[in-house]
Formats: structure tokens, sequence, C-alpha cells
């Protein structure tokens, strides 16, 4: 393909408190590239990946800089900046719930989610110019955003674009695509993990996280005209290990834990599995069969972790507050292989640890990145 009609995406997954690993990779790229020409034309998130995507584009004319706030943003926070943690918030939900059990007979609603996440909103507001980042998108810096959230009204997998290029709404199995300018709503439905946050009402229906239904996460980049997609996954590449004790029952934390594993992962690891056996058949192909089909050779590259995350997190597990240790302890998530907690420690020795994962990661890899972008 002629490098002059190339159209690269920056593809930011899903995974809580694990985007803290993205923003090292990024960190590593800025600092490489310097003050050249801009490595993206295409920007898409989910859930976390959605907030990084946000503070990216806004700041996507000096994206050095852009890069060096989120890094200084991710390193500062705290699980309060995400979600209210203290003891009241806390003991609230909790007697709210028994009491919606016992007396719902009685018109006694259960709370909207298990945690609130009012801080992140406040957050967003604060870090993220919209009205700068609709600039952005709407002139010669960037071609797009894309924000992925999931209806509840239809159970379909929503692309929200903005973008100045051209690109048709596009409706397939369960997924869709729509134009329209991106808010601090499509962040916060885009991030909104089903039960753990409350879902956010966009329009006419309310949306939760949107790795819940994104069955084909490179589809927004690959509709919106790009060829080459870099992506930046949340699970390293190694498949079990050897537990450390004796198998047990998985409590509920664990098997949440390993829900929010499928959610963010498991997906867009088939999904780059399924591309690479399309590029493997078109090449296969005879030249004039080829021109007969709308499929199009796509590249890939994708970073994960080098090192298991969970025990990056089990190193750290004691910087969360008391309350959601104890939240924690009593989902029977306080035990190896810390899933659930490596997605929601908001803490600076955690998120610092995976930003040096993700910056030692792409720093190693850093000729082979470049040789992708072609910068």
């Amino acid at each position: 393909m002629n490098p002059q009609t190339d159209k690269t995406a920056l593809i930011l997954t899903g995974g809580g408190a694990r985007g803290a690993y993205q923003v090292g990779v990024l960190c590593a790229l800025g600092e490489a590239l310097g003050a050249k020409e801009r490595p993206f034309d295409v920007i898409t998130g989910v859930s976390v990946g959605a907030i990084n995507a946000a503070c990216l584009t806004a700041g996507a004319d000096d994206i050095g800089t852009a890069i060096r706030k989120m890094g200084d943003l991710w390193a500062g926070l705290h699980t309060q900046n995400i979600y209210r943690a203290d003891v009241a918030t806390m003991a609230r939900t909790i007697l709210a719930y028994g009491g919606s059990a016992l007396f719902g007979w009685a018109g006694i609603r259960p709370p909207k989610s298990i945690l609130d996440n009012e801080p992140l909103g406040e957050l967003l507001a604060r870090e993220v110019d919209f009205t700068r980042l609709a600039r952005m998108v709407e002139g010669p810096t960037l071609d797009a955003l894309a924000i992925t959230a999931s209806s509840y009204e239809d159970g379909t997998s929503v692309s929200f674009y903005h973008g100045s290029t051209p690109a048709r709404p596009w409706q397939r199995s369960r997924r869709v695509g729509i134009t329209g300018k991106i808010t601090a709503e499509h962040i916060m439905a885009s991030a909104a993990l089903p039960f753990v946050f409350p879902s956010v009402k966009i329009g006419g229906e309310y949306y939760g996280d949107g790795a819940l239904r994104q069955i084909a996460p490179l589809s927004p980049a690959i509709h919106l005209g790009c060829n080459k997609l870099f992506l930046i996954g949340a699970r390293d590449a190694e498949i079990g290990g050897e537990p450390e004790n004796a198998p047990a029952y998985p409590s509920p934390g664990v098997i949440a834990g390993q829900l929010l594993d499928i959610v963010f992962n498991d997906n867009l690891e088939a999904d780059v599995e399924r591309l690479k056996r399309i590029n493997s058949t078109l090449d296969s192909m005879m030249p004039e069969r080829r021109a007969l089909t709308d499929l199009r050779h796509v590249e890939v590259m994708m970073l994960q972790p080098s090192e298991d995350v969970r025990k990056i997190a089990a190193r750290h597990v004691a910087e969360l507050p008391w309350s959601v240790k104890a939240l924690l302890r009593a989902l029977g998530a306080w035990k190896a292989p810390w899933v659930l907690p490596s997605y929601l420690m908001f803490e600076p020795g955690y998120v610092c640890a995976l930003m040096d994962l993700g910056r030692k990661d792409a720093t190693a890899r850093m000729d082979e990145i470049r040789d992708f972008l072609r910068c």
C-alpha cells in the first residue's frame, strides 16, 4: 500500500486502573518522537481508554505536552479521585442494598451502583476541555475521535465519533456508529462498569461500559478509514501460570475479576487474530479476485504488558483505602490471583509501577514502533 495513503489509528482499550500502562507507553512514544509530526490520524477509546483518548485528543496540537500532562495526572491519582471510597459512603451503599432486599415490597429501591464515580466526572470537567477537543477533530490536527459505549436499551455496541473527514454511520450485527460531538457524558458512559458505576443517559437511552458489548474493538478505526492500527492492551500475553495455593471454589470477587478480564481483553485479542487471518487470506488471493471484495489489508501492532499485572497489583494492594479492602474481603477478592484489585486500585505506587512498565516495554520496541508508524 502506498505510504501516502496510510491512515493510522491509536486504539486505547479498557482496563480500569490498568489504563496507567497505556500512559507509560505513550510517554515513551512522546519522548522518542519529540516535536515531530503527529503519529496518529484517528484515536479510539473504550472505558478507561476513552478517558485517555479524550485527554490526548484535547491536546492533539501539542501531543508531547498532552502526554506529559496525562503522565502527571495519573501519577498523582488516588482512588478517591475516581470513586468515593470513604467509610460513610460505602456503609450507606451496603445499608441501602440490605434495606432494598428486606423491604423492597415497601418501595425501597437499591442504589444505582455499588460505587459512586462522581469524582471521575469532576476530574473530566477539570482536565478535559471538550470545546477544544471538538476543534482538534474538526480541523487539520486529527481526522476523528471515536468513543464506544454499550446501550442498555437494545443491547448494541455504539461508537460515537466526531471528525473532519467524511465517514458514513455504519450498522453491523449488534454494533453501530453514530456521528456527533463527543461530550463528558460519552466518556462517563463508556467507563460505566455494570453494577459498579451508574449508567449514563445519552439522548433517550442509558449506556454502560463500552467493552461490555464491543465484539469488534478494531471496527471503529477501520470504519473511519484507517489501514494501520496501533493497539495498547491491558493484559500480558502469557496464559495461566502455576496457582500459588491449591485451587479453591471461586468466590464472587474472583469471578467478578475474571469477568472484567474477559470483557476488557478477550474480544480485543480475538479481533486481532481475526484481522490477521483476513490479511493472510487476502495475501493468498489472486489480484483479480481480491479486487472483487471490499476487504482490505490492515496492518496491526499491539503492545501488551511484558509482566503479569496481577503480580504487580499483589505488591501494592496495601495502598488501597481501608473501606475498599473491606469490600474486596467481603467479596472474596482479597487473595491471589488479585484480578479485581488490579482493575480498581487507583493509587500512586501501583499506577506508577504500571506506567514504568509501559515505558520500559515501549522503549524496548521503539525501533519497531517507529518503523510501524513511519516516523
